[in-house]
């Protein structure tokens, strides 16, 4: 009984991360300077649509995917893959105010995404 409570809530998750990634999908996609500005990723419009791209499909992938764990599990590396792109950002002598704080954020997102792809494997 308890597992399936556990499932259950992380498939209501999983529906809303799915959505929400769909939606920096478009963000990111169709507007990627002003997105990667507005996110502390500097002046990086390429680095933007391209997570954009990415995020379209494996917030696609989260939503329509069975089993949907794998799907987490690419968000998860995906947004460790962004930790390091803020990090480097914040680094950089011109480097945004917000890059920090975009590291600490995709960081702790990485942990929920892991932390959620677990819950969906069962």
């Amino acid at each position: 009984m308890i597992w399936y409570m556990i499932r259950r809530r992380a498939d209501k998750l999983a529906n809303a991360v799915g959505l929400v990634t769909l939606g920096f999908g478009v963000v990111l996609t169709a507007m990627p300077r002003r997105s990667a500005a507005a996110l502390g990723l500097g002046d990086r419009p390429v680095l933007a649509r391209a997570v954009g791209l990415t995020d379209l499909v494996v917030g696609s992938g989260v939503l329509c995917g069975r089993p949907r764990w794998p799907w987490m599990a690419a968000r998860a590396a995906l947004n460790l893959a962004l930790t390091g792109c803020y990090a480097a950002e914040a680094n950089r002598s011109d480097g945004g105010r917000w890059a920090h704080t975009g590291a600490i954020a995709m960081a702790s997102l990485t942990v929920v995404d892991a932390t959620l792809a677990r819950a969906l494997v069962n």
